[in-house]
């Protein structure tokens, strides 16, 4: 059935990024808890995802996804390489022009209510959104236009992660410019290759291409480092979790 939002959302057994030393989690971070959370906190009359899950670390079955129905199994091994095949997925598709994709990655926190803010973002018609208040442009002396919704203000943002949404026609239009930045990504080593999504987002601008963010979010990246601010994060994921399960899986696929 057609939604208004399909969303795909990248998985894997073990990411290498993990093993980086800039790389932290918050104390209350668990990725089980951070999946239950996106499905208890969307609207389903709004919403259909799609699971693009990479195998080369360890299979699904060995994870909390194994019974989900809507997968798509790639084996990449790489950051780079697991997004790339994510737009071909979407490009697969062929979704009407209109069409508003949500391109999430697996370590993503949500308040409930984020569909239908989702919504109310496109209507200020911009090219792509985030629900990510990212704080590095917090104090950071840019100048940016502030929007309102009903429910949230917005701000202009220079760029963002590889978490965004945007129509499907400016998927395509974009499509090599979103290639380009994980074909030629960060490859410090093998399995340590992450696409520039920051300095992709930045040449997508001078293409006049614009991109907005809530204040406060709507979403965190779980990364301790860069929290979307003024939200009790670790309250929201406790809040919207609510499915009592025993946590009998890889402690490495945290």
């Amino acid at each position: 059935m057609k939604k208004q939002i399909e969303v795909f959302i990248r998985h894997c057994y073990y990411s290498k990024l993990q093993e980086l030393p800039d790389r932290t989690r918050p104390s209350w971070f668990n990725k089980i808890k951070v999946f239950e959370n996106f499905k208890n906190t969307l609207n389903p009359d709004l919403i259909n995802y799609t699971i693009v899950y990479d195998e080369f670390y360890g299979s699904i079955n060995k994870t909390f996804l194994y019974q989900e129905k809507n997968v798509e199994i790639i084996k990449c091994g790489s950051e780079c390489d697991s997004f790339l095949e994510t737009l071909k997925t979407i490009q697969s598709r062929n979704f009407d022009d209109e069409q508003i994709i949500y391109l999430l990655e697996d370590d993503y926190l949500h308040r409930s209510g984020w569909s239908d803010i989702v919504l109310e973002g496109f209507a200020l018609n911009p090219h792509y959104l985030t629900l990510y208040d990212f704080d590095f442009f917090i104090a950071k002396g840019y100048l940016c236009e502030i929007f309102t919704t009903p429910s949230s203000h917005w701000r202009a943002v220079p760029a963002t992660t590889n978490t965004f949404a945007c129509k499907y026609k400016t998927l395509i239009e974009d499509f090599e410019i979103h290639q380009k930045y994980s074909i030629n990504g960060v490859k410090e080593e093998e399995g340590f290759h992450f696409s520039k999504d920051y300095d992709k987002f930045w040449e997508l601008q001078k293409q006049q291409r614009y991109l907005i963010s809530p204040m406060p979010g709507w979403s965190t990246h779980c990364d301790e480092n860069h929290i979307s601010p003024i939200i009790d994060w670790k309250k929201v994921m406790y809040d919207t979790y609510t499915k009592e399960q025993k946590e009998t899986f890889a402690l490495k696929y945290l």
